[in-house]
């Protein structure tokens, strides 16, 4: 099954997809993005080290990292070859390796600053994958670090149907349980199956472990969930 769910997710982010992944997922974005930005400012001050260990999981084409050139030692690890050669185009300080991001294994409290973009986590099989991995990676961040991560919910997923972009490029999102919780839908990568658990589910593992935790809903379709002054 894990074998299975890998190759689909690899299958989807080949060469063609990810030469229009900008044109998707980037620029009709930039309201979004300008809040990941103001975030990310604000929490990288607040670490207060000179070059913070920053780890971006599922990073994608490093659209983030590309924003803050010299402000941290910089790891990204993404399932796709494709969107890592032009990852390392706009982050070229970088470093970058291609793996399942639930498959890697750091010792405890390596980084400052773990991200996780667009709700990454989803292509997990389960809720009960999606919680190991989370726990996992805050046991990665180190005293007085910070996570940042953005959560996709299922009464999202139902308000994106109707939504302008939704209706721009003709994407629509399909049930796989009653709720949202799990779905589906295609554009032109293919078939994403994907699983949205309740945010309750990331606050009870992460509010006992860090001194602070905001979660904000962005008014479209993201709660940019941050926790900093890890324990």
């Amino acid at each position: 099954m894990k074998k299975q769910w890998l190759e689909s997710v690899r299958e989807i982010y080949r060469e063609r997809y990810a030469a229009v992944y900008p044109s998707l997922y980037l620029s009709p974005w930039r309201k979004k993005h300008r809040v990941n930005n103001a975030n990310l400012i604000r929490i990288l001050d607040g670490l207060q080290r000179p070059l913070p260990q920053w780890l971006d999981l599922a990073c994608g084409q490093a659209w983030h990292f590309s924003w803050f050139p010299g402000r941290a030692k910089m790891l990204g690890i993404d399932i796709s070859e494709a969107q890592l050669a032009r990852a390392r185009i706009n982050a070229p300080a970088a470093t970058f390796r291609c793996e399942d991001m639930t498959e890697v294994r750091f010792p405890k409290a390596s980084f400052d600053l773990i991200t996780n973009f667009w709700a990454g986590y989803c292509y997990l099989n389960s809720r009960e994958e999606i919680s190991n991995w989370f726990r996992s990676v805050v046991d990665w961040i180190s005293p007085g670090g910070a996570l940042y991560t953005e959560v996709l919910l299922g009464e999202d997923v139902v308000r994106f149907n109707g939504s302008g972009y939704a209706a721009l490029f003709g994407f629509s999102a399909s049930p796989r349980s009653d709720d949202f919780t799990d779905w589906e839908y295609n554009d032109s990568g293919g078939k994403h199956i994907l699983t949205s658990p309740p945010l309750q589910g990331f606050l009870d593992i992460v509010s006992p472990k860090f001194s602070s935790v905001e979660a904000r809903h962005d008014g479209t379709f993201m709660v940019h969930l941050i926790a900093t002054g890890r324990k």
